[in-house]
């Protein structure tokens, strides 16, 4: 396998026993960064997070690390209502920021001397000066007025769910100097300061996008169902559907989510599934061969590129990990 990282790190969260009937909002109890050793496949605890606190609904407060951020050896980590900035490798936490307009935050991202916030439980992204923490702009992701359907007076960090979501924005990255966000709702990804610049992922399918990695002047994609899409940032289009288990028609059962690129070597992430009342989100598990030989638990997958097969399957064993949010390179022992 032409690889270059030996260590790999996963975000994401640990099913609460009685998350279902709780309802929305309130799935996860336990956030964790675990670290993957890709020569062994033994899986580490980072950090993990339980319980609440002023930032979280009262009861039952939704623990999950989302998707992550590197820069230099700085982490940036986000959870459903707050940031936690990381010094690498002691983990010593430098800054928190938290606002009343942070609500499922999915994703973060640098660009420039702002991170980037998904809010994606207000449809909306902010934009944060990194240093200061200060909010700089609130984008709504359909165009609109960021608080045509809310209150920036509310604090939505106290509340478990906001859906339905008009856009339900995951993931920010940048392409031409330009910020662009994917649409679970819209099976797209447009550009932040032109949302009528747009790239449609799914096509004809009725399937909910993720992650958007640049990679050899294109866009690659994650779909919930386990497909990548690869598209042409100048037309604006796909030019490739790549489904990772084709050959052998022995796929995951898990939610697709959570990408990272090394040379050749895709790393995919497919979390456990959950019960959802949303049950056209999971629709795909009805179409294919799903009779994957694991146990189902959560999954890194590493996907060739240049030989189209699948090299490995990293299974999380029981109780360290079932949602994965993102998946980042990690250079330390």
């Amino acid at each position: 396998m032409k690889e270059t990282n030996r260590y790999l790190m996963i975000s994401g969260g640990c099913l609460r026993q009685n998350g279902y009937e709780l309802g929305e909002g309130k799935y996860y109890d336990q956030a964790k960064l675990i670290k993957l050793d890709l020569s062994t496949g033994v899986f580490s605890t980072l950090l993990s997070k339980k319980g609440g606190g002023e930032n979280y609904p009262q009861d039952h407060p939704n623990q999950q690390y989302t998707a992550a951020c590197l820069e230099y050896d700085i982490l940036w980590l986000p959870t459903d209502t707050e940031i936690f900035k990381y010094q690498l490798p002691s983990f010593e936490l430098l800054v928190t920021y938290s606002y009343p307009c942070f609500h499922n935050i999915h994703s973060v991202h640098i660009f420039g001397d702002e991170l980037v916030v998904t809010s994606t439980g207000i449809d909306n992204v902010i934009k944060l000066n990194k240093h200061s923490g200060e909010i700089n702009a609130v984008l709504n992701t359909q165009g609109k007025d960021p608080w045509h359907r809310f209150d920036p007076e509310f604090d939505y960090r106290l509340i478990h769910s906001t859906r339905p979501h008009d856009n339900h924005p995951n993931f920010v990255f940048s392409l031409n100097d330009e910020l662009w966000v994917t649409r679970c709702k819209q099976e797209d990804a447009v550009k932040l300061s032109d949302v009528s610049q747009k790239i449609d992922i799914s096509g004809t399918d009725v399937i909910s996008v993720h992650d958007g990695i640049v990679w050899q002047n294109k866009v690659v994609f994650t779909r919930v169902d386990g497909f990548l899409v690869v598209c042409d940032p100048k037309n604006k289009k796909p030019v490739e559907q790549i489904d990772p288990f084709k050959q052998t028609r022995n796929r995951p059962v898990g939610w697709c989510r959570g990408l990272h690129i090394d040379g050749d070597i895709f790393y995919i992430g497919y979390s456990k599934v959950r019960q959802t009342k949303l049950k056209s989100k999971i629709k795909f598990l009805t179409q294919g061969n799903f009779k994957y030989k694991g146990s189902n638990n959560a999954l890194v997958v590493a996907y060739n590129m240049a030989t189209r097969e699948v090299e490995n399957v990293f299974e999380t064993p029981d109780g360290t990990l079932d949602a994965i949010y993102g998946i980042l390179p990690y250079q330390y022992e």
